[in-house]
Order: C-alpha cells, then structure tokens, then sequence
C-alpha cells in the first residue's frame, strides 16, 4: 500500500493528551495511512503560547473567542505554513478526534493526484446543514461546491494553492478556524467531499451509547469546552454597533434564503441540509 511523503497527512494534538494521540494513531493504522505526521498543536495553558496570534476583535464574525480557540486556529495556521513552506501540491489534515471510514487511503490518494482543481476540498460531517451545490468528480469522486459557511474543520485536504490563500488571508482573522476555512468567496473553490468520509466523534449520533468507550479516553470531550476562559463565563458579543452590524447581514441573509436563494439552489440541483456519511462508514474501535 502507498506510503505517504512526510507532512502530507498531518494531525494535530496536544502534548497533554496523550489518549488522543494513541487513538488516532490507532484510528490511522486500521485504515492503512503510514507516515501520517503528529503536530504538537499549541497549547493555549502554556504562558505566552499566544503572544504572536492574529485573533483581532471585529475582523470576522467574533469579537471574542476562547484561547482554546485562538490556540486551535494557530495550530491549523501553522500546517498551512507548513505546506507552503514544503511546497506540497497538497496536504490533508486531521484534528485528533476523528473516525475514518476504511476507504480513506484511496479517497485521499486520489484527491492528492488532482490537487490543481479546488483549494479545498472538506472532508468530514459537520453538526449544521449545508448549502451545496450539485453533484460534480473530481478523480472519480463525487464532491459539491460549498456555498455557505460548515462547522468543523476536522478533516480537510488542501492544495498548495488553498495553503497560500488562507495563510495569506489569516494574519489577522476574527472567526473560528472552521468559519474561516469553509466560508465562500469569488476566489476561493471548495468542496464537500459527497458523502463525506470522516466524522469527528462529537458530531455523531451517540444516543445509544455506542461512543461511551471514547469518553474514557477523552475523545469526546471538546478541548474549548475545558478552556478556563469559557467554562462559567459569558463570551463578549462585541460593542452595539458591531452587534447591530452582524445581525442586520444575517438577517438580510436569512430573507434573501428563505425567500430566493433556498427554491433557487434546489432547483439547480443543488442541497440543503446535513452532510451524509459514506454508506461503508461503520464506527470501528481498536482498543
């Protein structure tokens, strides 16, 4: 089976969290990936890890975020650089709570080898519905054109051209790494891989208690979520005018959706709502 070059699968994980470390090393050995590269994310608890961040109040979305977040997003900023630096014609990256379907080796294989046709290409379920657009390939694969923001910056695979641009858009940002990744604009080309073929633990179903086996290795706790500057506290929603600013596009936004955009978008075939899992995705632990 090919072996991947150094850096071109990444995943990012904490020091402190050697649980997660095991288990998506264990998750990435089940489905034949080797040499994937562990990042040692930036730990926002250590003292000054976030001196030289480029979170500015009021650049995005968000006036505020957790450190935890900040630190989240420095860590994923630091791969793109990575592989611009490397000058890689693409590169994937996990986050360290992912499961994987088993066909992961081929799909990334054959995104890899066509890397020149998107910027992005979104490779994981995320917890909100999607605006897409309809059916195309890419290597045999079928994918759709993002044309709204999706949570979740799990999984992706991105060409060196999709590295340049967001290292070159985030020196300063104001969004969460998701929002910021997966957000449209004219020159920007991304995709959801359709199904997707990934799925962090917290966006699945576990009603059953199937998933109680990841709560023992922490796998299923958010790391933002344990951030002392989120638990207990009221994150600031930034000054009236930002506030009055935000929620006016949004409402725009949402008239526009309901009104226009929605009838309009299903009509070209496109798709509205969560993202599927690949059919072959069968939640699988090694213990």
């Amino acid at each position: 089976m090919e072996r991947f070059n150094k850096y071109s699968i990444v995943y990012i994980n904490l020091d402190r969290a050697p649980q997660r470390r095991k288990f998506m090393e264990k998750e990435l050995e089940r489905v034949g990936i080797e040499g994937a590269f562990r990042f040692s994310a930036i730990d926002a608890n250590k003292e000054g890890a976030l001196n030289q961040a480029g979170f500015s109040s009021g650049a995005g979305d968000r006036w505020t975020l957790p450190k935890s977040a900040i630190a989240c997003f420095e860590s994923h900023r630091a791969i793109w650089k990575l592989a611009v630096d490397q000058k890689l014609e693409a590169i994937v990256i996990f986050e360290d709570d992912v499961l994987l379907t088993d066909e992961i080796h081929d799909i990334i294989s054959n995104l890899m080898a066509s890397s020149k046709k998107f910027d992005v290409v979104k490779l994981d379920i995320g917890g909100s519905y999607a605006k897409c657009g309809n059916t195309t390939k890419i290597s045999g694969l079928n994918v759709r054109k993002l044309f709204a923001r999706l949570s979740s910056a799990g999984a992706y695979i991105l060409s060196y051209s999709g590295a340049k641009k967001l290292l070159a858009r985030s020196k300063t940002y104001g969004d969460t790494v998701d929002d910021f990744i997966f957000s449209p604009s004219p020159d920007w080309n991304m995709y959801q891989l359709f199904p997707a073929a990934v799925s962090q633990v917290v966006n699945l179903d576990n009603s059953k208690g199937s998933l109680t086996y990841l709560m023992e290795q922490g796998v299923l706790e958010g790391e933002r979520e344990k951030s002392p500057d989120f638990e207990g506290k009221k994150m600031s929603r930034g000054p009236f005018y930002f506030r009055v600013k935000k929620e006016f596009k949004r409402l725009i936004k949402k008239i526009s959706w309901i009104f226009y955009g929605k009838n309009k978008l299903l009509g070209q075939g496109g798709y509205y709502g969560l993202i599927p899992l690949r059919e072959d995705f069968v939640v699988k632990f090694s213990k």
